[in-house]
């Protein structure tokens, strides 16, 4: 599927009723029937039966939608002339036994009922939407969707890693390659999760939605830590790059992901992964399990996964020679996840369905504080102990002209316990235990279906509403001189009631089609929340579908988002740490520094206003090529940031004055110190002494005047035959970004992407995949633009990063023994073992190299087997 800009919603079959195709195999199918007004032309040779569907959604732009255990082993006949997607994919299918319905722009196949009884009962098609609440309604909003098989194509086999990939996302924040125990990362990287940062917003402004419920903040900064869920569980990811607060709730600013599960999985399959880092280091290890049934009236689809990765430290590194070899720049890890997914139909037109998820991920990191000694004399010792899991069971009801409703309850949890030591001069100074407890309670009733028809199709609404608790539990434990304490002990919560609803009008369709007007669609939402404490606020959207012709499609959007502060940001605990001067410009070097930060309670609520707009191209006379384009603006007020774009150069800007105290007394040290459960990390490898202290500088959390993000996402497909029966796919993406802020009224305007530790302004991915019936080669290019580093004068720039992937992948052709279903795959990434760019560093023991953009991994090469039995 590639990465490709949609202009429609996405689809997830559970159960659908259909008629089967009778076509015979075997034969060539020409264009028998009526020509129909968006037939393409298709020349595909016999192959795959999921490469053929793949090829006809590529040149017809429609979704196909199928089980990957459904054409397992199937094969599809020669397929030529011009015909309509429906009559290419009836052709696909024949003799294959499977059978298949439309949606919308959805086509959906499945394997038939087992019996004519249960087929007169099956339930018609629950769809899931992203970017939408309406069923097969096309999304206005722009988005990228990537099916696990293009995944595992690419050679990656975790959802953190393919999420680094995409040039919409932002590799800082909640990312394990983010090294310097927070001198880049702020502080979160410690549990070392993987969460989606769309345009750099920060994580908790992307929300993750598996199968369209919520899950449980994860670890500090509360995003969602989707390295959590197996990638072998999944059916495919779905990005909508658009604000979406009207429809999903705040957390939606940036945009919203959807992981939509296997949930129809028949068989057992289990795959054994080996790779690691030609340099050193990264040694990983991967084995998972996916089982599952499909009976008359239900299914259910569990996966096990178990990961193990030995790390990367400053010794395995040729330009992190200057660190202390002990320097963690890629944590160990190990974690192990399990998922399950079932769906039954306990009534007639009633289903039940459940969606579980456990992970408990465990990791070490070391941050020495000196260049010239190991972590055991002057540094910290973090080892991370992270438990989550969520059940939600839901009830889907068909009520009869084309109505359907559902209600749904989310719980989730999860718990980060990190247990650290702190030395000093080589004596073990505190040792300490913190937890923060996250916690989702969400109960969600909801209501889609046709109102009345219009000339377009049908108008369409989708109402609903519900509660949400969000929950945030801190304790710190403290052992220090002997003495232990609890130096930090809450709980708090939010409470929101909500209601949401949207309405789809098309007002011109396929019926009524006049020239110039092929489609023209207007959407409208609007999500109205109520926070205890807070008060109400209404959050709209309008958007409009325009397609002049049939291969064009126009789509805008604008809507608005509200955004509260998380909890985490009210309430993280306030650290300490006492830094050289030395490390700061335009301040004594012999003059240490005691930097606060931490949460602020009276944040205000973030406000957002959002519009895109793009194009879709699919050219009749290129068949097979399509091109997306799309624009995006969002323009923030009150947004909660940490108050310094450079913390080295806090003192070079007056304007940062007000949350500096210069020569602070030894009531003062006393009263901030008093605040800092944690106490003091002293770095300057010297004994604390209250008198080389020449400033406090408070970089709490606070609340910017104004932010701006605008961009562009571009995106290219381009699929064709070659001879000898296979094809070829071409995929190309890029997304150029600009952003700044002003924290108040007196300090200036500064950038933020292109800028060392924001991300840069220009990211791109593209490649070239060839696949025939048991084998598929992929090539892939991956930039990564330069930043300038702005923190000392004058500014210097950061080289790009670029970096090439091969990947093989051969499928077994055996009917029989051991070889059948066996599947292998070895992929080198990185081929050229590209570094990232040197930085200047005025603290020797901080990384040189900008780890929130560019990746230290060097080459990796990996081996990836599995079988179907």
């Amino acid at each position: 599927m590639g990465f490709r800009a949609k202009g429609r919603g996405f689809f997830h079959l559970l159960a659908a009723s259909s008629v089967t195709a009778t076509l015979g195999a075997g034969h060539a199918w020409a264009a028998v029937e009526q020509q129909a007004p968006d037939a393409r032309e298709f020349n595909l040779p016999e192959q795959a039966l999921s490469t053929t569907l793949r090829a006809i959604g590529r040149i017809s732009g429609r979704e196909i939608l199928f089980p990957a255990d459904a054409v397992r082993g199937l094969r599809a006949p020669r397929i030529a002339g011009r015909l309509s997607a429906t009559q290419a994919v009836r052709a696909a299918l024949a003799g294959s036994g499977l059978v298949f319905s439309e949606d919308g722009d959805a086509i959906l196949i499945r394997k038939p009922s087992p019996s004519p009884a249960a087929h007169e009962k099956s339930m018609p098609s629950d769809i899931i939407v992203t970017g939408s609440r309406i069923r097969g309604g096309p999304s206005a909003s722009p988005a990228v969707a990537s099916a696990r098989e293009n995944i595992y194509d690419a050679g990656i086999n975790d959802l953190g890693s393919f999420a680094r990939t995409l040039p919409q996302n932002y590799g800082g924040g909640q990312n394990p390659g983010v090294a310097g125990g927070g001198n880049q990362g702020g502080q979160q990287n410690l549990t070392a999760s993987s969460t989606l940062n769309l345009r750099g917003l920060g994580s908790d402004a992307t929300l993750t939605l598996i199968n369209g419920h919520r899950l449980a903040y994860d670890g500090l900064a509360q995003g969602v830590d989707i390295s959590a869920i197996p990638l072998a569980a999944i059916e495919r990811l779905e990005i909508v790059t658009d604000g979406s607060s009207a429809l999903y709730g705040s957390d939606a600013v940036g945009g919203v992901a959807n992981i939509v599960l296997r949930r129809d999985f028949t068989g057992l399959t289990t795959s054994a992964r080996i790779g690691g880092s030609t340099d050193g280091g990264n040694f990983e290890q991967q084995y998972d399990v996916v089982t599952g049934g499909r009976w008359r009236s239900g299914g259910m689809m569990a996966t096990v996964d178990y990961s193990h990765n030995s790390g990367i430290s400053a010794r395995q590194r040729a330009y992190t020679a200057g660190l202390d070899d002990t320097a963690t720049l890629v944590p160990r890890q190990k974690q192990i996840s399990f998922l399950v997914t079932g769906h039954q139909e306990i009534a007639r037109n009633v289903e039940f369905q459940v969606d579980g998820q456990f992970s408990n991920r465990r990791s070490e990191s070391d941050f020495p504080a000196l260049a010239t000694g190991d972590v055991y004399t002057d540094g910290l010792v973090s080892r991370p102990d992270v438990t989550s899991f969520s059940i939600t069971p839901s009830f889907a009801l068909q009520l009869g002209g084309g109505w359907s409703a559902s209600v749904s309850a989310t719980h989730g949890e999860s718990n980060t316990e990190i247990r650290s030591r702190s030395f000093s001069l080589g004596a073990e100074t505190a040792a300490t235990r913190l937890k923060y407890d996250n916690s989702l309670d969400v109960l969600e009733a909801g209501l889609e279906g046709p109102l009345a028809r219009l000339p377009g199709g049908d108008l369409r609404v989708a109402l609903g509403g519900g509660y949400r608790r969000v929950g945030l539990g801190v304790n710190v434990v403290q052992t220090s001189d002997g003495i232990t304490a609890t130096t930090a002990d809450s709980t708090n919560a939010r409470h929101i009631g909500y209601a949401y609803g949207e309405v789809a009008l098309p007002l011109i369709g396929s019926e009524n089609a006049a020239p110039l007007v092929h489609r023209l669609q207007i959407d409208g939402a609007v999500r109205y929340e109520n926070y205890a404490g807070l008060g109400g606020v209404a959050t709209p959207k309008v958007g409009i579908v325009y397609a002049p012709h049939p291969a064009i499609t126009i789509k805008g959007t604008w809507g608005k988002s509200f955004k509260a502060a998380t909890l985490n940001q009210q309430f993280e605990i306030r650290e300490g740490v006492l830094a050289p001067g030395v490390i700061f410009t335009n301040y004594p070097p012999d003059r240490n520094v005691l930097y606060i930060s931490g949460g602020t309670p009276d944040l205000q609520p973030e406000r957002a206003r959002t519009w895109s707009a793009s194009l879709s191209f699919e050219p009749p006379f290129i068949p097979g090529l399509r091109v997306d384009a799309s624009y995006f603006n969002i323009r923030f007020k009150n947004r909660v940031i940490v108050p310094f774009t450079s913390i080295v150069g806090v003192f070079a800007d007056p304007s940062n004055y007000d949350a500096i105290t210069l020569d602070p007394s030894s009531q003062a040290l006393a009263d901030v110190i008093a605040g800092l459960p944690r106490g003091v990390e002293n770095l300057t490898g010297e004994p604390y002494d209250e008198t080389t202290i020449g400033a406090i500088v408070d970089g709490s959390l606070r609340n910017a005047a104004r932010q701006s993000v605008q961009g562009i996402d571009l995106a290219g497909t381009y699929h064709f035959s070659v001879p000898g029966g296979g094809t070829v796919e071409l995929t190309g993406s890029a997304s150029y970004l600009e952003s700044d802020r002003q924290l108040n009224a007196a300090k200036p305007l500064v950038d933020l992407a292109g800028t060392i530790f924001d991300p840069p302004h220009w990211r791109a991915r593209g490649g070239a995949s060839y696949q025939s019936q048991n084998l598929t080669l992929s090539a892939f290019a991956t930039y990564l633009g330069g930043v300038r580093d702005d923190r000392f004068k004058p500014a210097e720039p950061v080289g790009s990063f670029t970096s090439f992937d091969l990947i093989a992948r051969l499928r077994s052709a055996a009917a029989g023994g051991l070889l059948r279903g066996v599947d292998a795959s070895i992929a080198v990434l990185n081929l050229f073992n590209q570094k990232p760019a040197r930085i200047r560093n005025p603290n020797p023991a901080d990384p040189p190299y900008d780890s929130t953009n560019y990746p230290a991994t060097g080459r990796v090469i990996s081996l990836t087997v599995t079988k179907s039995w």
